[in-house]
């Protein structure tokens, strides 16, 4: 495999994996909301209420609440990997973290189980250690096997020129076409909270806060654990709307590399 496909492949896949850095489950009733089944009239209110006691002790954030069993739906245009959807779920919701698994229509099919860690209602989306993060296709398969990361990429407060950040580096091991090589991955991303606004998706109309972050996202193959770089980083400018007891419901991501992706949230069923 030389290094321009497998950073092609690579970057694809932790692509879906990274999403996880800026999507968001919630917590309340459990009732599916879609275009038909608004969660209520956006004559009132534009989302669901959430007590300010909702979600699990130090994972509790209005923005992105937590419960096992919830799901969400998502459909992208626009970006270089052309059209797709992905759907994420909560699993193993605690005090202290959770975790996120997404199946993506990419390719014949990916699958993405990312690990988060929570602090104060500060959630960072990949909690260190060396099986927080797997990625898989049919013939493509990605395992961490350690990870540092410092920061967190969901605040605690999304007051106006809040700002924070996350970095994290991802050493794994791809296995493709009967052959195994190990990797790394550094990505950094930098946020600040921006206001707030209406948003119209799929899923409905929210009043929703707006939050602007760059990332870098550097991907290298390990030789005799030397990084030798797969490719030149990549860049992003991202923009994404979260609602109130609702979660991500709308992402626009450029990038460097060439597109830029429109997600947009189609429904969701919260537990």
């Amino acid at each position: 495999m030389n290094s321009r496909r497998f950073y092609l492949i690579v970057s694809s896949l932790l692509l879906l994996a990274f999403m996880a850095a800026c999507g968001a489950p919630p917590a309340g009733s459990s009732t599916k909301y879609s275009a038909t089944n608004p969660p209520v009239s956006a004559t009132t209110a534009t989302h669901p209420p959430v007590s300010a006691s909702s979600g699990l002790g130090g994972c509790t954030n209005a923005y992105f609440p937590v419960s096992s069993g919830s799901s969400w739906s998502y459909s992208s245009s626009g970006g270089a990997l052309g059209p797709y959807t992905y759907t994420r779920t909560i699993t193993d919701a605690s005090d202290a973290g959770f975790t996120t698994s997404d199946l993506s229509s990419l390719g014949t099919g990916t699958t993405a189980n990312t690990k988060w860690k929570c602090k104060d209602g500060r959630l960072a989306a990949l909690e260190a250690g060396s099986n927080s993060l797997n990625v898989s296709t049919s013939n493509v398969k990605i395992t961490s096997t350690s990870i540092t990361a410092d920061g967190y990429n969901i605040p605690n407060t999304f007051d106006t020129g809040t700002t924070w950040s996350e970095k994290v580096t991802v050493n794994d091991t791809v296995q493709s076409s009967g052959r195994s090589l190990d990797s790394r991955i550094d990505s950094k991303v930098d946020c600040s909270a921006a206001g707030s606004e209406s948003v119209s998706v799929p899923a409905g109309t929210f009043d929703a806060v707006k939050v602007t972050c760059t990332e870098t996202v550097a991907v290298s193959e390990l030789v005799h654990a030397t990084p030798v770089p797969a490719g030149v980083p990549s860049t992003l400018d991202i923009t994404n709307w979260y609602a109130k007891g609702v979660g991500l419901v709308k992402s626009v991501r450029a990038s460097s590399a060439g597109g830029t992706a429109t997600i947009v949230l189609t429904q969701y069923k919260v537990q």
